[in-house]
């Protein structure tokens, strides 16, 4: 008896916002929702530290124009078979790599080939070569040769490095 009583004075002592002397009106609820409006981030990216772009500036490349995009794409079409090649042969030396690119007419200055980086806790790298072909002074044709691939991409140079970006960590 007594939880209803208390219900009763509950209930009359609830009224409906806006139905007493100085409410504020009730904003009806069978309104349409208004289209939503997502903000855009304006400041750093969630993920990124704050001086993410500023940190990592130094790793951009150049932008090719259509023509250097198209002598890269020339120069990559002749490198492509002769590394396919190697990859058949499974040469992955990075000595062999160079020779090959050396056999294309490509002088000596324009290249740079490497061995492969061993994995995180490793000593050992994994059988492959890494190379670089710098052409136009502002273009680059990068890639690998592994025992599951050949790689070739073309692509801009860096101003702090070139064409293969230093190992850091």
């Amino acid at each position: 008896m007594t939880a209803v009583a208390s219900l009763a004075v509950l209930a009359l002592g609830c009224a409906a916002p806006g139905t007493r002397d100085g409410d504020v009106p009730a904003v009806p609820t069978n309104t349409p929702a208004s289209s939503a409006v997502v903000a855009e981030p304006t400041g750093p990216q969630a993920d990124a530290p704050p001086n993410h772009a500023d940190n990592n500036g130094w790793k951009q490349r150049h932008e090719l124009s259509a023509a250097d995009q198209r002598t890269g794409q020339k120069l990559a079409a002749r490198i492509r078979p002769k590394l396919e090649a190697l990859r058949a042969a499974g040469d992955f030396a990075p000595a062999s790599t160079q020779r090959e690119l050396l056999e294309l007419g490509i002088k000596a200055a324009a290249i740079e080939v490497t061995a492969m980086r061993p994995p995180t806790g490793q000593e050992t790298p994994p059988p492959g070569a890494v190379y670089a072909v710098h052409f136009a002074n502002v273009g680059c044709v990068i890639g690998d040769v592994r025992p599951d691939r050949v790689m070739v991409e073309v692509t801009g140079s860096a101003s702090e490095f070139g064409c293969l970006e230093p190992f850091s960590h």
